[in-house]
């Protein structure tokens, strides 16, 4: 039995240190040997701050945005670049901008067809008699280039000449019995376009002579009326005597201060005056008495235009009818002279599209133009009347015009 050299306590057999006082047994010391954890705990490094390089030049004292905004503001600038956008924008509002298709020239087959028959009783004598289509312009029209080119026409049954060059028909009905004509004409018209402005006109004082029977009273065409004389000073006032301005402003009186409505006979000046309202006719009329009482010489041409025009510019020609425009006379300041036609009902100054035909030119004496608006009398027991139908049995067009106003 061992006993701890420092306690005196029994050590037990094997042990290394004393159970009472732990001391260490003399020739047991290498059997322990104190444990001592290695443990490096590494203290994390701080991550190097570099530090902002100072700014130099511009960017120190502006924002980015604001150097991204004057940079795109220089690309717009830039020459090129304006040429490249006006063309877009060109080409944009080309797109968007609405116009109207007129062909150059139209030539078509118009076919009248009329039937003469007894409204009442038992017996009449009927004529019927129509102007014949003729190239235009004829005097006193003057250009040298066709607007209106009549090639065949076709009647049945044949027709007599009268004393004013129109084709006539007569005859007699009893009862129930009818009689039919036919009128087939081929006729190529040409947009009117002529390029003038105020600045080309001359004056009134610069009329050509050989037109005074286009400057006096006429059927319904009465520029010596007191109110018409007054009219005329009014539309001239200011103008200096330019031909165009004149025309324009008697356009633009009757054009605003009319209204249209359609009439069986032409009204006199005074009649459309007091009414406001009239049609073709009636404001064509007007129109030539103002004209005529200004200095201007102004006459009628009559014909036909359909009712429906089809605006895409085809050939799509419906329901036509009668119709009156106005011719006058120009003056230009290069010492020449031009007719040009203005149609009041369409609002059409200065120009006339294709879609019409030229039946007669006003020549000055009023019994024909009176004898233009009754084609059709009846003598008898009885009274005769007629219908009329008209279409375009075929057409083509030629060339197009495109139009932002007509």
């Amino acid at each position: 039995m061992r006993l701890c050299d420092t306690c005196g306590f029994v050590l037990n057999e094997g042990a290394y240190k004393c159970g009472n006082c732990d001391s260490p047994i003399p020739g047991h010391e290498g059997a322990f040997t104190q444990f001592k954890p290695e443990t490096t705990i590494k203290k994390p490094v701080p991550e190097k701050i570099v530090p902002p390089v100072p700014a130099t030049g511009l960017s120190e004292y502006i924002p980015k945005k604001t150097i991204v905004l004057l940079l795109v503001a220089g690309l717009l600038m830039a020459p090129q670049t304006q040429s490249l956008m006006g063309g877009s924008l060109d080409y944009w509002n080309e797109m968007n901008t609405p116009y109207y298709n007129i062909p150059e020239s139209i030539t078509l087959n118009l076919v009248r067809n009329f039937t003469i028959y007894l409204e009442n009783g038992q017996s009449s004598e009927y004529e019927l008699i129509l102007s014949k289509p003729e190239n235009r312009p004829s005097w006193p029209q003057q250009s040298t280039n066709l607007w209106q080119e009549v090639g065949e026409i076709n009647v049945n049954p044949q027709f007599e000449e009268n004393e004013a060059g129109r084709m006539k028909w007569s005859g007699e009905l009893n009862g129930n019995e009818r009689a039919y004509v036919s009128v087939e004409y081929e006729i190529t018209i040409n947009t009117i376009r002529p390029d003038l402005t105020i600045d080309d006109s001359g004056t009134v004082d610069d009329m050509p002579e050989g037109y005074d029977i286009y400057l006096g009273d006429e059927w319904l065409i009465e520029p010596s009326l007191p109110e018409i004389q007054n009219l005329a000073s009014e539309m001239t006032n200011g103008t200096e005597g330019n031909v165009i301005q004149i025309l324009r402003n008697i356009f633009d009186y009757i054009s605003s201060g009319y209204i249209y409505q359609a009439s069986s006979i032409p009204k006199s000046c005074p009649e459309s005056m007091e009414s406001g309202y009239g049609d073709c006719d009636d404001f064509s009329i007007l129109f030539s008495s103002i004209a005529r009482a200004a200095g201007i010489p102004a006459w009628l041409e009559l014909g036909k235009i359909p009712a429906f025009i089809d605006d895409k510019g085809s050939c799509n020609l419906e329901d036509w009818g009668g119709h009156a425009w106005v011719n006058a006379l120009v003056p230009l300041k290069d010492g020449t002279s031009i007719v040009v036609s203005i149609d009041l009902a369409n609002s059409y100054f200065l120009w006339m599209p294709p879609y019409r035909i030229s039946d007669w030119v006003d020549n000055g004496n009023g019994d024909d133009l009176y004898s233009y608006y009754y084609l059709f009398s009846s003598q008898g027991t009885g009274k005769a009347t007629y219908l009329e139908k008209s279409y375009v049995s075929s057409c083509s067009t030629s060339g197009n015009i495109q139009l932002t106003e007509l």
